[in-house]
């Protein structure tokens, strides 16, 4: 059997005869879309715990190094009032301390000593600016919401980011329901509304033709389940083969995925390459069907798996996107902060000593006159 079971179900042409129809060609390109499809949502769902793992080690990792910064924070703090710094390396060492207090606090932190010492050296609230700066972040996402959305919030008072999502969350569910609402009105005066004799027989020809896809879909099923069923067989271990393979049948049928009814037909010689290149065009449009039917819920599926990841990779909503590169991106956040926990344990160390402490403060000066001089020179 071929590692690939989907490429046992294509349709081939005969030598010299003649080309494929166009039924033919479509089924052959639909079983390789669900094909590709169900392999991406697999790929994912393998993938996906392992992802989690390696986010749940970042967020510790993040809090490891945030705690760093907060001791490095305290150190240089305790170092301020040294008289061996001027007022130029005082104000740096303010600014960069107050700089390492926001980076330490930045998730939402409650460390009330960091906020004190931030208090302290600046003469401000850090609660305070921290608030302000929601609001601001608000008032910006909701122009952005009423202007290019349509949200309408009235004059509801929203000062945080939290208030204003739960505000957009609440209105788009109204929306929602209002389309819902409109759309039931608009089913039950279609109801109501007497039908032609043609949209009769549109209707007519329409269940039909939902009655004939389902058949299909029984057809297979049924022919599948009287080969694998468990209960007459008397070899314990077949028969436990044969239950887990019932299983799997029965999930596919109530899936409605006739591309693993047919892998099965295929792998238990229910059905052959001859018999799929001779299938009636009455059969082909059933099956043709059900696997547009399928291909659009696994498009639907992978989108609502990759949207997430595209969105914190800041990648646009279509295109490629596999598990390695999430991981590949995991991975390097990963040593990146390491790196980082490393650079800060190192400066708490050495920003103990007053002497290295004067000495990286004059380094730092001595950066900013040349970032400064670099900027005149490009004016």
């Amino acid at each position: 059997m071929t590692d690939d079971p989907a490429r046992g179900l294509r349709i081939v042409g005969a030598p010299g005869g003649p080309r494929m129809g166009k039924k033919q060609q479509r089924f052959n390109k639909l079983v390789m879309e669900a094909a590709r499809l169900k392999k991406a949502v697999r790929a994912w769902s393998q993938a996906l715990p392992e992802i989690h793992r390696g986010i749940a080690e970042h967020e510790r990792l993040r809090g490891e190094y945030r705690a760093a910064v907060g001791e490095v924070v305290r150190i240089l703090d305790r170092g301020y009032p040294h008289r061996s710094l001027t007022k130029r390396e005082r104000r740096i060492l303010r600014e960069l301390l107050c700089d390492m207090v926001r980076e330490a606090l930045e998730e939402g932190g409650g460390d009330e000593e960091l906020k004190e010492i931030y208090n302290r050296h600046t003469q401000g609230d850090f609660d305070a600016e921290v608030a302000d700066d929601d609001a601001a972040q608000a008032r910006i996402m909701r122009a952005v919401l009423e202007q290019q959305f349509g949200l309408d919030f009235g004059g509801a008072d929203l000062r945080s980011v939290d208030e204003l999502q739960q505000a957009t969350l609440s209105q788009i569910d109204e929306l929602r329901r209002e389309a819902e609402r409109q759309e039931q009105e608009a089913a039950e005066r279609r109801a109501r509304r007497k039908k032609s004799s043609r949209e009769a027989a549109a209707e007519v020809r329409r269940e039909a033709d939902r009655a004939q896809v389902g058949k299909a879909l029984q057809e297979v099923y049924r022919k599948l389940a009287i080969a694998l069923h468990p209960d007459r067989e008397p070899d314990p271990e077949e028969r436990a083969r044969k239950t887990l393979l019932m299983q799997q049948l029965n999930a596919a049928y109530e899936a409605k995925d006739l591309l693993q009814l047919l892998e099965l037909q295929l792998r238990f010689e229910q059905l052959d390459e001859a018999q799929i290149s001779t299938l009636a065009d009455e059969r082909l449009d059933r099956y043709n069907k059900l696997l547009a039917e399928q291909v659009a819920q696994l498009k639907e599926e992978l989108a609502g798996i990759e949207m997430p990841w595209r969105m914190q990779l800041e990648l646009p909503p279509t295109g490629k996107l596999s598990p390695a590169r999430v991981r590949a991106q995991l991975e390097e956040d990963l040593r990146n902060v390491a790196g980082m926990i490393a650079r800060t344990r190192r400066e708490r160390e050495e920003l103990a000593d007053p002497r290295k402490l004067k000495a990286w403060l004059q380094e730092m000066l001595a950066a900013q006159a040349r970032r400064s001089r670099e900027l005149l020179a490009r004016l």
